[in-house]
């Protein structure tokens, strides 16, 4: 699986219910055994590749990421500029 490919079944994910939590995505990344898609940070927290992010934020301009929760979700119209809330 490409990280293009990882990028558009995050959105399929993420279309599907309106949110995605990060650790999902990348545990189910993490199985396909390709560093460049998921892995474990120093910390050991499991998280989606940079390559797949930069491919997922081009699909979702409109979607904001929850820091304190680990989630994206739609953009509402309270939110701050920018994508991380």
């Amino acid at each position: 699986m490409t990280p293009a490919e990882a990028a558009e079944w995050m959105l399929e994910q993420f279309e599907a219910k309106r949110f995605l939590y990060q650790e999902e995505a990348a545990t189910h990344l993490l199985h396909l055994h390709d560093e460049e898609l998921a892995y474990y940070d120093a910390s050991g927290n499991v998280c989606v590749g940079k390559a797949v992010l930069r491919e997922f934020n081009k699909l979702t301009p409109d979607a904001v990421y929850e820091r304190a929760e680990k989630f994206w979700r739609d953009r509402l119209p309270s939110d701050e500029p920018g994508r991380q809330q």
